[in-house]
C-alpha cells in the first residue's frame, strides 16, 4: 500500500460524514456557486452564502500551466483581502513548493510549503515568514499495509506545541477504516466507510475523550442515483438527522437541498438548505 498524504488518511470515511464532491455537502444556507474557465485556461469562481443577516462572498481566479508545474491562485472577498498562492511542482523528484500570503497585511500572513511524496512517505512542512513564526508538520508513511501519520505545530510566539494529532489508518479497494487521536491527543475517533455496492457506501465514526467525559457517534448512508443524483442522511448521537439530495439538470448545473432536525425533540424547527451550483 502506497503512502498518502497525512489528511487523506481515512478520506472516505470524513468525506462521507463531513462532505465531499462524491456524496455531498450539507449546506444549511442559501449558497449559490458560478465557474467558468476562461480561453486563456483562467479558471474562475464565485461563491455567494447567506449566513444569517450576512452574506459571505467570494471571487477566486486559478491558473495552471498546461505543463502543470506551475499553478498560481487568488481569493478575493467583499472586505477586501486577498488570499494569493503559488505552487511550483517537481522542484525536485517528488517536491512541491507553495507560496502563500493574504493583502493587504504580507509581512503577517506569509507562508511557505514544502510537499513530498513518494510511495514510501508523505511529509508536508509549513512555517509562517514572521517574527515569530509557527512551524507544521504532517508526516505519514505505510508500514506493512498500515498507513500511520502524526501531524504537529510548534508557536515560537508562546513557545508551546499548539497541534499533536495521531492516526492509524488501512485502504482496501472497498472499505476504509481510521483511528485518530486528536486535539492534542486527548481525543479517540474511530471512522470506516465501506461501499456495499458500485452506488451505495455506509459510514460511522465513534468519539471518545481519552478521559472518558464523552462520548459520541454519527452514521451515514449514501446512495447515487439515476442521472448522477445522490441522497444522503447522517444521524448523530446528540439526535441530529441530516439529510441531502443532489442532482445535476440539462444544462450541467448542480443542485442541492438539504435538510435538519433534531429528532429526539421535533418541537424544534427544522433547518433547511438550497445550493445551486453554475458551472
Amino acid at each position: 500500500m502506497p503512502a498518502v498524504a497525512f489528511a487523506d488518511i481515512g478520506k472516505r470515511a470524513k468525506g462521507l460524514l463531513g462532505g465531499d464532491a462524491a456524496t455531498g455537502t450539507f449546506v444549511l444556507n442559501p449558497k449559490l456557486t458560478i465557474a467558468g474557465t476562461t480561453k486563456s485556461g483562467v479558471a474562475l469562481t464565485a461563491i455567494a452564502a447567506q449566513k444569517g443577516d450576512k452574506l459571505d462572498a467570494s471571487l477566486k481566479a486559478a491558473y495552471t500551466a498546461p505543463s502543470k508545474k506551475y499553478s498560481v491562485d487568488a481569493t478575493a472577498d467583499p472586505a477586501g483581502k486577498v488570499a494569493v498562492n503559488a505552487s511550483v511542482n517537481d522542484v525536485a523528484p517528488g517536491l512541491k513548493m507553495t507560496a502563500a500570503v493574504v493583502l493587504p497585511d504580507p509581512a503577517a500572513s506569509a507562508k511557505l510549503t514544502a510537499e513530498y511524496a513518494s510511495a514510501a512517505a508523505h511529509v508536508k512542512s509549513t512555517i509562517s515568514l514572521s517574527a515569530s513564526p509557527v512551524v507544521e508538520l504532517a508526516v505519514a508513511s505505510a508500514v506493512r499495509g498500515v498507513l500511520v501519520g502524526g501531524e504537529t505545530a510548534y508557536d515560537s510566539a508562546k513557545a508551546d506545541i499548539t497541534k499533536m494529532n495521531f492516526v492509524l489508518g488501512y485502504h482496501a479497494a472497498d472499505f476504509q477504516a481510521s483511528a485518530s487521536l486528536v486535539d492534542q491527543l486527548s481525543t479517540l475517533k474511530l471512522a470506516y466507510a465501506h461501499s456495499l455496492s458500485p452506488a451505495a457506501t455506509v459510514g460511522a465514526e465513534l468519539t471518545r475523550k481519552v478521559d472518558g467525559a464523552a462520548t459520541g457517534f454519527a452514521l451515514a448512508y449514501a446512495r447515487s442515483l439515476a442521472g448522477g443524483a445522490v441522497a444522503k442522511v447522517k444521524l448523530e448521537s446528540s439526535g441530529t438527522l441530516s439529510a441531502l439530495y443532489s442532482t445535476k439538470l440539462v444544462g450541467g448545473e448542480k443542485v442541492t437541498g438539504s435538510l435538519q432536525l433534531q429528532a429526539t425533540d421535533l418541537s424544534k424547527g427544522p433547518k433547511y438548505g438550497f445550493a445551486l451550483d453554475l458551472a
